[in-house]
């Protein structure tokens, strides 16, 4: 039998507390790792150190927008052995209302708060180790209304793409994640409603709504997530790639029918995750 894949491991998540990020940590520890958490919101944070145990997850509420922050957060650790990177929110809308400033903010936390994030543990990495951004929809497929959105996912791929090559010879990996539509372990009925609120008669919502179904009519649990960040702690070689989560959606560039509804489902992405 295979050892644990995270066994005598620290790692670093941010975004812990996030659909996506909280299955990521649970499967860490469960492969033998310790996590150290970071995020704006400390009551989620700390339900996980109960459920989990504060020997095997401890946290720090750390803002990735700030450099500050990241960096003294950085300096806080005495070694790092992988870092995954699952924080960030995006913005959508018709390419000529979207305020630049927003989508600015956007990149800010989002693309270079991995980066700020990365760089700031690289120092405590010692023998190698693993690195995981995530990217998301929207670079390989045509999402109406999302065009910053994928612009960011390109962005995040593409920066995985050179930093790979920079940091093989330190026998350290970096991939990218990008995950399709995720449906919560534990359904949350008033996210659900506020997005159908948002939804209601809105005429860019809608379209942007429906194209997030998949030839595959499915939806993603966090769990494959996490079931692709311990593929990747396996494999010794695997390195500067993007493991595609999205049930198919990357395969097509028209947008689908909307078969299945996210109206019922609780996942997003927004600065409040």
């Amino acid at each position: 039998m295979a050892e644990n894949a995270f066994a005598g491991q620290k790692t670093v998540v941010s975004g812990a507390s996030g659909t996506i990020g909280s299955a990521i940590v649970k499967r860490i520890v469960d492969e033998g790792g310790t996590v150290t958490m970071i995020g704006r919101r400390e009551e989620p944070l700390k339900k996980l150190v109960e459920e989990l145990g504060a020997g095997k997850v401890s946290y720090s509420i750390v803002d990735v927008d700030d450099d500050d922050g990241v960096k003294a957060f950085g300096e806080s650790l005495d070694r790092v052995d992988a870092v995954i990177c699952t924080a960030g929110w995006t913005v959508q809308g018709p390419v000529e209302q979207v305020p630049v400033p927003d989508a600015l903010a956007m990149f800010s936390a989002r693309y270079f708060g991995q980066c700020r994030l990365i760089q700031a543990t690289l120092p405590k990495f010692d023998k190698g180790g693993m690195i995981m951004m995530c990217s998301g929809v929207g670079n390989t497929s045509y999402y109406p209304y999302y065009s910053y959105g994928g612009a960011v996912a390109a962005a995040i791929e593409a920066w995985a793409h050179v930093v790979a090559g920079e940091l093989a010879p330190r026998k350290i990996r970096i991939n990218v994640m990008s995950p399709g539509w995720t449906v919560a372990e534990q359904p949350d009925p008033e996210r659900a409603a506020r997005a159908a609120r948002i939804a209601e008669g809105n005429q860019t919502q809608n379209p942007f709504m429906a194209s997030l179904d998949s030839p595959m009519h499915e939806l993603i649990r966090a769990e494959e997530f996490a079931d692709a960040v311990v593929f990747a702690a396996r494999s010794r070689h695997y390195t500067g790639q993007v493991i595609r989560i999205d049930a198919a959606r990357s395969v097509t560039d028209s947008p689908l029918d909307g078969h299945v509804s996210p109206m019922t489902l609780t996942y997003e992405s927004d600065p409040t995750m």
